[in-house]
């Protein structure tokens, strides 16, 4: 095994972690920046840079590019293609470098940014190849420059929806329609408390423009109520929802497509602030389970940060303010200088980011009527094959947290460790049991939090 040492260690090199490695670097401090991914910049910079930018985000993403630069050009050690296996409360991390070796981090500061992941809501051939989320599909465009498929459907809910079908337009993919269970009032809602953000209202408008230009149906209050196919997908079936979230029987609409790209918000990434000890908290206006931070986004353990999604899902904007709200705050722990008045100015920035975020998410929370229309057959934990009905069999017979399930049904304990699943299964257990989100009591988190090579081992 492999020793290392660092004054700081961040993990994740999403906007968070390149604002902070960057600060920290630029003051003298040796910086250990980790991430899984072979380039680095997370979800919105995952492509190669392109001239111009067309969409609302083209500054983000050009300020991005720019910061890579910048922080490939520092005194960085950068650890690409790298897990992060385990993470304690002594703040040494155990690390899986291209599955080929491990390596031990002794840090005295570590600043954990390893963003979200997206909700799933599952519906009777959702296990199809041709079913994918949203953000594979945008994964696929950005990274590889490659199409789902020449004809695609999307559906779910949340504004991401739109992010999504207007990449795929500009990319010259025939967009059948977009399917959103929202409705118009509640985009009407996120726009009148979004005014005060220009560039989150010029964002959205121009995703819209792409979509109307292309003529692509918008239909709201509607939903995928089935995928079809022999071995893979052929036919979807839509159909308009009330409300509180049930099916109207006879507004059924079918769709013949091979590619169906599906979304319901995001989720932050807990694992790791779990395995250190880091204290928690259940938002449901910040996408669910959220790491606690103080003002100077430091955890309940010693010389632990966390900044960017984990703390909440806010876009790309709050990411970057906490990013360098966080290295000050780090900065301020290792008895270096900061500026204080940059420092307020940064922490208003992110309060008005958090009211952003509030009406985002709540445009991706589903009711509880949603869960409870689950059927019998359908999957829920895909590497196991629980379903529904196996799910409600098991709170029936008193097996009512998550923890009595897992052990009964096996449900998380698949190749994924429940990054899919264990969204889906508060809910359920939610709707279910009729408690609050806030009372489902979460997962453990156990090493190694990935799957690992064994070959790495034996290095």
């Amino acid at each position: 095994m492999i020793r290392k040492t660092s004054d700081v260690t961040v993990v994740g090199s999403g906007f968070s972690g390149l604002v902070a490695a960057h600060i920290l670097a630029k003051r003298g401090l040796r910086v250990l920046l980790v991430d899984e991914n072979v380039r680095m910049g997370g979800q919105l910079l995952r492509s190669l840079p392109r001239s111009g930018g067309s969409s609302g985000t083209g500054g983000l993403r050009r300020y991005g590019f720019c910061l890579i630069d910048l922080v490939k050009k520092e005194s960085i050690e950068i650890l690409n293609r790298t897990k992060v296996l385990d993470v304690d409360e002594q703040k040494v991390l155990l690390l899986e470098r291209e599955e080929k070796e491990i390596l031990s981090v002794e840090s005295d500061v570590v600043l954990l940014a390893t963003g979200a992941r997206e909700r799933f809501m599952p519906f009777k051939g959702w296990t199809l190849p041709g079913v994918i989320s949203t953000g594979a599909a945008q994964i696929l465009m950005k990274g590889s420059g490659v199409l789902p498929a020449r004809k695609m459907l999307v559906s779910g809910a949340g504004p991401f929806l739109l992010a999504v079908a207007a990449e795929y337009l500009r990319n010259h993919g025939k967009l059948l329609s977009v399917l959103d269970r929202g409705g118009v009032a509640d985009k009407l809602l996120l726009l009148a408390h979004g005014l005060w953000d220009l560039p989150k209202v010029v964002e959205g408008a121009l995703h819209l423009a792409v979509i109307f230009m292309a003529r692509v149906p918008l239909h709201h209050r509607t939903t995928v109520v089935e995928a079809r196919g022999c071995g893979e997908l052929d036919t979807v079936v839509a159909a308009k929802v009330s409300k509180d979230g049930g099916i109207l029987e006879g507004t059924e609409r079918t769709y013949r497509t091979g590619c169906l790209a599906v979304g319901w918000g995001f989720t932050p990434n807990i694992e790791l602030p779990q395995l250190a000890g880091c204290a928690l908290e259940w938002d449901g206006s910040m996408g669910g389970w959220v790491v606690k931070v103080g003002e100077d986004l430091e955890t309940s353990v010693h010389g632990v940060f966390a900044a960017g999604e984990m703390t909440g899902i806010a876009g790309a904007l709050k990411s970057i303010h906490e990013g360098e709200i966080a290295a000050y705050g780090i900065l301020k722990k290792l008895g270096r200088e900061m500026d204080s008045n940059r420092l307020g100015r940064l922490k208003r920035k992110r309060s008005r980011d958090l009211r952003f975020g509030l009406h985002f998410n709540r445009l991706s929370r589903l009711p509880d009527r949603a869960f409870l229309s689950i059927p019998d057959d359908v999957i829920i934990c895909r590497c196991e094959d629980v379903t529904m009905g196996h799910i409600r069999k098991a709170v029936n017979e008193g097996y009512d947290t998550p923890a009595t399930i897992k052990r009964a049904l096996r449900i998380g304990m698949g190749n994924c460790q429940g990054r899919t699943c264990a969204p889906l299964l508060y809910d359920i257990l939610s709707a279910l049991t009729e408690r609050a989100s806030k009372d489902i009591p979460l997962l453990s988190a156990r090493t190694p939090v990935k799957p690992v090579a064994i070959r790495s081992f034996l290095e």
